[in-house]
């Protein structure tokens, strides 16, 4: 009769065999998507930690920043309120360029406003409008430098310099000298030009305001009622 032996697995054995599994699942499991997305995390991090630094940035600076800010406003502000010269205000900017600088006015033209191309439009919802003003005058070189000075500093509209023509004018004094009135043709001390400026004027035409015209039409109505 053979004698079988019966061969007996130690515990241990079957420890380690089951750490292994546990091991192979977590890597199938947990290991392998995180690592795919370690680089996704890293960049969320970064971006953590920079907003955080502009965060503790604006807390030490708080005062600055408001102070800007006030300053933006203000200069956000006027500049809307330059924004709202229509074309028919615009004769206003020109009288006083003429008063002011003593130029001699040949020729002005005004073209009706239309949409601004990008479709702009104030926070109130009035459309952004473009009309083209084409002003000429004949006068010395340093006239022609105060009038471009006047639409970039000083006057009431939003306005862009978008062509100059200037021609140089052949014009000689005549001297009268003696009884006899003979005349004595002698060079201009100064030159004249004659210069035309092709201008936009940028302004929000508030009677195009849908919104606006909507709600005052229903406050009207709502008035009438009563």
């Amino acid at each position: 009769m053979d004698n079988k032996q019966q061969v007996t697995i130690p515990k241990f054995i079957w420890a380690l065999a089951g750490i292994l599994v546990v091991c192979i699942i977590f890597l199938i499991a947990v290991q392998v998507p995180f690592s795919q997305k370690i680089d996704t995390y890293n960049a969320d991090h970064a971006s953590a930690e920079s907003q955080i630094s502009e965060y503790e940035y604006y807390l030490k600076n708080a005062e600055t920043i408001t102070a800007e800010v006030v300053k933006i406003e203000k200069e956000c502000s006027e500049k809307n309120a330059k924004l709202s010269v229509s074309p028919e205000k615009t004769i206003d900017d020109i009288r006083d360029l003429i008063a002011k600088h003593n130029l001699s006015l040949q020729a002005l033209n005004i073209t009706e406003g239309v949409a601004d191309k990008q479709g702009g439009v104030s926070a109130s919802g009035d459309p952004l409008y473009v009309s083209t003003i084409k002003y000429n005058f004949i006068d010395t070189q340093q006239k022609i430098i105060e009038a471009l000075r006047y639409f970039e500093d000083e006057s009431k509209g939003a306005y862009i310099l978008s062509a100059v023509n200037i021609e140089e004018e052949l014009l000689d004094e005549t001297v009268t000298s003696g009884e006899d009135s003979s005349k004595v043709s002698a060079p201009s001390a100064q030159k004249l030009f004659d210069t035309t400026f092709t201008i936009k004027l940028y302004y929000f035409d508030l009677t195009k305001n849908a919104g606006a015209s909507a709600a005052k039409s229903s406050s009207s109505s709502s008035a009438s009622s009563k």
